[in-house]
């Protein structure tokens, strides 16, 4: 038996291995093999919608991550992946992309896809409920706990559901046997247990005991049904001595008169009848019964029901509109926020926990637990604390392959001062213990599953290539290229004088902006139809003598300039004079002087010579490297990929 149990391992091996050789390498770079797929998660990732396989499109991306890839092996001929730095910072990244990869996969995703396949029914049921709120004392929760064991032992000796819960701590369901009507998940934060059991019991079947925030429940599903949804419906209500009115209004509706209309002149809904009746889209447990049983029951848009009667007064309902179900992509972008506040979180996370707890090597000592609690004094609640270890490498817990030190526990405890500062020295130590022992071996637990995650998620491993990868291609280009560039100052400018003929000032224009400080129009007009001929010095001698009547701002602008619009880039060109109501003056620019195109020394140019140096240094890197490490492209597998 055991042969044969190795034999099938060794086979299922070899199998995988056979399966993994045979994935199609696109391209060799180097000793390298990028594969179709590490291709096309990229090249998906980085063009979006415009992902189209078109050969075109192909081809542009697959040159553009080879010379990536180029870089990538020159960095590891570099030994950069061997920095200890750069280490560093990958290893800080894994582990805060596995921590948030975990949780979202293992969590939160199985959380949203779990209550999307609830959303689907609506589940009926009755329930005997005692009352235990969360901060109720000690004895009021012992006494709610022996009440609900005894309902539940006399339904176990075959009382019936129904009368047991006419003694049920909810008065509003217990003269109905315990009905509570339909609801449909999420049910609120804090009753997650609840929902669990609504969706996870039998029809006619009688749930275990169900904790919630408010206390304690046993439940009975009565019935369950494909879920109602959300309805828009509009709505003419009447009073309840009024069903003659109803009817005729209902003939009327069938007959072609305006809804609307009749909704505004009949409807004694204050807060509705001015928009012709429209109420906002509702879902179950938002209003009476018979109204919500009559609003769902309506086939199609436009479908007007016959008068519903409820406690408010009669009602003539029409259809607006049916929601939709969302799609699961949609549901999940809007309760991707909201699920991780909810106290059904804590408990997913706290199954997972056990999970994996269940399906490793998990082992505890809780002798050495105890004997470190035992040593704990009142610094224990201060910042001052500090670990007493009589055998510091004591081993506390076991997980797989690794072990933990009390040692290991002591540092953690020292460090989480926000659990272990927030209660005072009348706590119990043991207890203020448990929960930091509860909170590490979760951490723990959770960061040894994180390493199985390349494994079992292959878009996890492609993340974590890509952030390698990009680290060191950053630190090689850096090197060779970046700091090359503004370090060779001989280089620089070599390649300066190479090039200066591309670095130029273009024509420019020096632009006078003059003000007239005046109210009088007609001295305004003097001055400009002089400052027309002459040059500014000359306006200032003769109009300037007493006050400065005339002011004016400099500016230089190239002929590409905006400014040149509604001014001629040319000598002496000038506006028409204007009023500017904010300065309180006349106003107009003139072209005083045009600057000629001139070249730019290497220190006005230096930004753009050293950009322009990057690029050369950069092609001239990149045709080194493909020498270094020549690049194979598998047409028939590209051509396999091709649209």
């Amino acid at each position: 038996m055991i042969l044969r149990f190795k034999l099938s391992i060794l086979f299922l091996l070899c199998v995988w291995g056979l399966q993994a050789q045979h994935e199609d390498v696109l391209m060799t770079v180097g000793n390298a093999d990028v594969t179709t797929s590490e291709f096309k998660y990229i090249y998906e990732k980085n063009n979006g919608t415009n992902a189209d396989y078109s050969k075109k499109s192909l081809d542009e991306y697959l040159d553009l991550y080879k010379r990536f890839k180029l870089k990538v092996q020159k960095a590891k001929a570099m030994k950069l992946d061997t920095v200890p730095d750069l280490m560093r910072e990958l290893d800080g990244y894994r582990k805060q992309l596995a921590a948030s990869y975990l949780i979202d996969k293992e969590v939160t995703d199985q959380l949203i896809k779990e209550l999307y396949e609830r959303t689907k029914y609506d589940v009926k049921f009755s329930h005997i409920f005692v009352s235990a709120a969360e901060n109720a004392t000690e004895d009021v929760k012992k006494a709610a706990w022996q009440k609900i064991e005894n309902f539940k032992k006399e339904l176990k000796n075959g009382a019936s559901f129904e009368e047991l819960a006419k003694q049920s701590d909810d008065h509003s369901s217990s003269g109905k046997g315990g009905d509570m009507g339909y609801f449909t998940a999420k049910l609120p934060s804090g009753f997650y247990d609840l929902e669990n059991a609504l969706y996870n019991t039998e029809v006619g079947k009688i749930s275990d005991i169900i904790k919630t925030k408010i206390g304690y429940h046993i439940i009975k599903v009565t019935d369950k049904r494909p879920a109602r949804g959300m309805i828009s419906v509009s709505h003419i209500m009447l009073t309840q001595g009024n069903k003659e009115l109803a009817d005729s209004l209902v003939f009327a509706l069938r007959n072609g008169a305006d809804f609307v209309e009749l909704a505004k002149k009949y409807s004694i809904d204050k807060t509705s009848n001015k928009n012709g009746g429209k109420l906002a889209t509702f879902g179950i447990n938002s209003y009476d019964k018979a109204f919500e049983d009559a609003s769902f029951a309506l086939e199609k848009d436009g479908d007007i029901s016959v008068p519903v009667f409820t406690r408010a007064g009669w009602h003539i309902i029409k259809r607006d509109n049916k929601v939709q179900r969302d799609s699961y992509e949609t549901f999940l972008k809007k309760m991707k926020g909201q699920i991780n506040t909810d106290s059904r979180f804590d408990k997913a996370k706290d199954a997972l926990v056990e999970k994996i707890k269940s399906s490793t090597k998990f082992e505890e000592h809780p002798d050495v637990l105890e004997s470190f609690t035992q040593k704990l004094n009142d610094d224990f609640n201060t910042y001052k604390w500090i670990p007493e270890l009589s055998n510091p490498s004591a081993t506390l817990v076991t997980i797989g392959d690794m072990a933990y030190s009390i040692s290991d526990f002591a540092d953690y405890t020292k460090k989480n001062t926000k659990i272990r500062l927030k209660y005072d020295v009348s706590k119990p130590k043991g207890e203020v213990v448990d929960e930091l022992y509860k909170a590490y071996t979760t951490d723990k637990v959770l960061e040894f599953e994180e390493k199985s995650l390349p494994q079992k998620y292959p878009d996890f491993k492609a993340l974590m290539r890509e952030y390698e990868e990009g680290i060191l291609l950053f630190e090689a280009t850096r090197i060779n290229v970046w700091d090359k560039a503004n370090q060779d100052t001989v280089g620089l400018e070599k390649f300066y004088e190479m090039n200066k003929a591309n670095y130029h000032w273009d024509e420019q224009a020096n632009v006078l902006h003059y003000s007239i400080h005046t109210s009088d129009k007609s001295l305004a007009e003097k001055i400009s139809d002089f400052a027309s001929k002459k040059d500014w010095e000359k306006v200032n001698a003769k109009f300037n003598k007493k006050e400065n009547v005339v002011t004016i701002t400099e500016s230089q602008f190239d002929k590409s300039s905006k400014q040149f619009e509604n001014l001629p880039f040319a000598l002496h060109a000038k506006t028409d004079m204007k009023y500017d109501d904010q300065l309180k003056a006349f106003t107009f620019d003139k072209v005083e002087k045009i600057v000629p195109q001139r070249q730019k020394s290497l220190a006005e140019a230096r930004g753009y010579v050293v950009a322009d140096y990057q690029d050369y240094l950069e092609k001239k890197w990149v045709a080194e490297l493909e020498k270094e490490f020549p690049v194979h492209v598998h047409k028939e597998v590209l051509d396999k990929l091709t649209k």
